[in-house]
C-alpha cells in the first residue's frame, strides 16, 4: 500500500535505546534446613531456569528506520523560484551529511509555504537524522496536520511512523506507540509498523501488547525475523520458554546466520533444562560468532 516504506537502512543510527533485555536473575539463596534427596533433585530442576545475571537474552532487535527525504514534489517546485532553490539546497545539504544547513534551508521553505505539508516533513527528517527530536516531532506533527486529502494520506502516515521513531529514540516510548497506531490506522498492512508499535510496548513494560503486535507483523511478513526474534525476547521476559526457543528457531531459520538468534536460542533450552539441544546451538554458535559460543558454553556447565 505505502511502497514509501522500507525495512532498516539506519538501523544503528536509530537503535533502541530504551530496549529492555531479558533478565534471569536467580534470587538469592537464603539458609536452608537439610533436605532430602529428592527435595535437591527436584530444586537443582527449578534453578536450572533460573540463569544467572550475566546470561541475559540479547536485547531486542532494532527498530525499523525512519523514511528519509522524498524526491521531487512540491517541495521542490519550480527551481527558479526562491523556494524550490531553497528545497534543492537543503535537500543537497541532507544527502551532504550537513544537517544544520539543511535544517535552515527546510525551515525557511516551511516559513515562505506554510501549507506545504512535504516542507515540514523534510524538516523533521533533517532534525531527526541530527539528533534533535522534540523539534522532530513538532515538524512531523505538522507535516501530518496538513497531509489530510486522500492524494497525501501516504505522507501523513510516514510522517506519523516518523514521529514515532523520534519519541522512541527520544526514550518516550507510550507517545511513540500512540504514533505508530495512527500509521496502523491509516495503513493496516505494514508489517514495519506493528513492529515497531511491538517495541514500543515492550518498552513501556506491555509485553502482552508487544507479543500482539509481533505476531501481526509475522501475520503480515511470514519470514520476518527479527520480529521472530522480538517475540521471543517477550516470550522470554512473561517466563514463556517454550514460546520463545519456537520464536528464536524460527528465527534462526529464516536467518541461519542469525547469531543472536542462535545465542538465544540456547538460552530458551538452558532455561528449559534441554542440554542436548543448547549444545547443538554451541555447536552453530563455533562457526558465527566463538564470543558468544564461549559464552554460551560457560553457561551450560
Amino acid at each position: 500500500m505505502l511502497k514509501t516504506f522500507s525495512h532498516a537502512t539506519r538501523a544503528a543510527a536509530f537503535a533502541l535505546a530504551a530496549s529492555a533485555a531479558l533478565s534471569l536473575a536467580p534470587a538469592a539463596l537464603a539458609q536452608q534446613p537439610p533436605q532430602n534427596q529428592q527435595q535437591q533433585q527436584e530444586q537443582q530442576r527449578a534453578q536450572k531456569k533460573k540463569l544467572q545475571a550475566s546470561s541475559n537474552f540479547a536485547q531486542y532487535a532494532g527498530r525499523d528506520a525512519s523514511n528519509r527525504l522524498i524526491a521531487g514534489g512540491a517541495t521542490r517546485g519550480n527551481l527558479t523560484d526562491e523556494a524550490g532553490q531553497l528545497s534543492q539546497k537543503g535537500q543537497d545539504a541532507y544527502e551532504a551529511g550537513k544537517y544544520d544547513e539543511a535544517i535552515a534551508a527546510f525551515r525557511r521553505v516551511t516559513e515562505m509555504k506554510p501549507d506545504n505539508a512535504k516542507a515540514f516533513y523534510h524538516l523533521g527528517v533533517s532534525y531527526e537524522t541530527a539528533g534533535r527530536y522534540k523539534e522532530a516531532v513538532e515538524a512531523y506533527k505538522k507535516a501530518a496536520g496538513l497531509s489530510e486529502s486522500k492524494e497525501t494520506l501516504a505522507l501523513r502516515a510516514i510522517s506519523y511512523y516518523n514521529m514515532g521513531n523520534a519519541y522512541a529514540a527520544d526514550n518516550k516510548p507510550k507517545q511513540a506507540a500512540e504514533a505508530y497506531k495512527q500509521v496502523i490506522a491509516l495503513a493496516p498492512d505494514q508489517a514495519v509498523a506493528h513492529y515497531n508499535l511491538g517495541l514500543a510496548y515492550a518498552a513501556a513494560e506491555q509485553p502482552q501488547d508487544a507479543v500482539a503486535e509481533f505476531k501481526q507483523a509475522i501475520k503480515l511478513k511470514a519470514d520476518y525475523a527479527e520480529a521472530f526474534f522480538n517475540l521471543g525476547i517477550t516470550y522470554g521476559n512473561l517466563g514463556q520458554y517454550g514460546d520463545a526457543a519456537a520464536a528464536f528457531k524460527r528465527a534462526a531459520e529464516i536467518k541461519p546466520d542469525y547469531a543472536d538468534a542462535h545465542y538465544n536460542l540456547g538460552l530458551a533450552y538452558l532455561a528449559l533444562d534441554d542440554q542436548t539441544s543448547a549444545l547443538a546451538e554451541i555447536k552453530t554458535l563455533e562457526t558465527l560468532n566463538k564470543t558468544l559460543a564461549a559464552r554460551l558454553k560457560s553457561l551450560s556447565q
